[in-house]
């Protein structure tokens, strides 16, 4: 029960809900191909026939994906250009499972095996504001992101 998967029939395109299901509505007797895609999965297609007055149901099994490209950096300072501070984590964000890589003593922090497809990284380091960022990334390829954090203020009210 994957949320989120692009379903593709012809010109015909949708989502899967909550709960996995998805419906195609209008199609006439025919064979379609249906494909099923997510990233972090392989897409899957099918052939179905759709006969005159019945309701066709066709469950997908989508297996994980690994591929050939890195995203990789450094978290520093806004302010100073060096490194922020180590308590804090990288989060790769994704449809299903987030990774989460802790920035190591020299700021870095990185992901490897990815399938291509667009990501966003975002940062969760103590004592600095969050910082995002989003990449596309084709197999094979190696992209760094380097994440300047801004120090997070804390203000006291005038009133003390």
């Amino acid at each position: 029960m994957l949320q989120g998967a692009e379903v593709t029939c012809n010109q015909i395109r949708t989502r899967t809900l909550a709960d996995g299901s998805y419906i195609l509505k209008d199609l006439r007797p025919a064979e379609y191909k249906v494909t099923i895609s997510l990233q972090g999965f392989k897409p899957t297609s099918r052939s179905i026939i759709i006969r005159g007055g019945e309701d066709v149901v066709q469950d997908f099994l989508l297996t994980g994906a690994t591929g050939t490209a890195r995203i990789y950096g450094q978290v520093l300072d806004a302010e100073s250009k060096k490194i922020a501070n180590q308590m804090g984590t990288v989060i790769l964000i994704l449809p299903t499972t987030n990774r989460y890589r802790n920035v190591d003593e020299d700021g870095y922090y990185e992901f490897d095996n990815l399938p291509a497809g667009r990501y966003a990284v975002s940062t969760s380091i103590s004592g600095y504001e969050d910082e995002s960022a989003v990449q596309p990334i084709a197999e094979g390829e190696t992209k760094k992101i380097d994440f300047f954090c801004r120090p997070r203020r804390t203000e006291e009210p005038p009133w003390g």
